[in-house]
């Protein structure tokens, strides 16, 4: 089975002159299919960068990167909208929720935008909530909701349409350590039952030290955790 997503090469750069700033250093890096893996680093190392370009939010400043062998470093706006649409599930550090709507009315906003058939709505949002345990909370709007289930609600919005591939950013950094495990677990699963790919970024050690797949980002550069130890110093 091919991968879903292989980087070659790949750098970012910002700026120009003397304020240029070279964020990622020729990455090198394939994702298989059905895989939860990991990006670890200190703030500032480039991992939002490198899932921005993932998604086709960003574009590289050299390098190549293909989904299913299709080369998204060279899609149009309308095209990499359209990649996104029909593929990418995101969730980001901010959440990005619609603040007078409900836990179930995001979700629903999220479903309309992949496309989601109009009759398998109600199902997927109940299952959804149900999975990131906000099944009481589905009523509420954003202001009436803690950091943790804004968290919650955002995973929820991204795993209802199945999404062939979701990028994750810190998606357990506002939730206690049980709640943590919990989403892993829920992640885990959804690699098997519903095919999904997941790449998550996380500063957690104990989320780390239970995955197989983690990269180390560093100096704009990437290499695969050699064991546990290396994963969790």
């Amino acid at each position: 089975m091919e991968p879903i997503v292989t980087v070659k090469n790949v750098g970012r750069t910002f700026g120009k002159g003397n304020k240029e700033i070279q964020i990622l250093k020729g990455i090198d890096l394939s994702i298989e299919q059905h895989s939860l893996t990991a990006l670890r680093g200190r703030s500032g190392s480039g991992k939002t960068t490198l899932l921005n370009l993932l998604g086709g939010l960003d574009k590289p400043t050299t390098g190549e990167i293909f989904f299913k062998g299709n080369p998204i470093h060279t899609f149009s706006d309308k095209e990499s909208t359209e990649f996104r649409r029909n593929n990418i599930g995101i969730i980001f550090q901010s959440f990005g929720l619609v603040p007078l709507m409900t836990v179930e009315e995001n979700i629903e906003f999220g479903l309309r935008i992949a496309g989601v058939a109009r009759n398998e709505w109600n199902d997927r949002i109940a299952d959804s909530i149900d999975l990131v345990g906000l099944t009481k909370r589905a009523k509420h709007r954003q202001y009436e909701l803690s950091g943790g289930e804004q968290q919650r609600v955002a995973i929820a919005r991204a795993i209802a349409p199945t999404p062939r591939f979701i990028l994750a950013d810190e998606p357990t950094a506002e939730l206690d350590s049980a709640m943590s495990f919990h989403i892993i677990k829920v992640f885990q699963e959804l690699t098997t039952s519903k095919n999904m790919t997941i790449m998550m970024t996380t500063h957690d050690p104990e989320i780390l030290e239970i995955l197989e797949n983690v990269y180390l980002l560093e100096d704009g550069k990437i290499e695969k955790a050699k064991h546990e130890q290396d994963t969790i110093k």
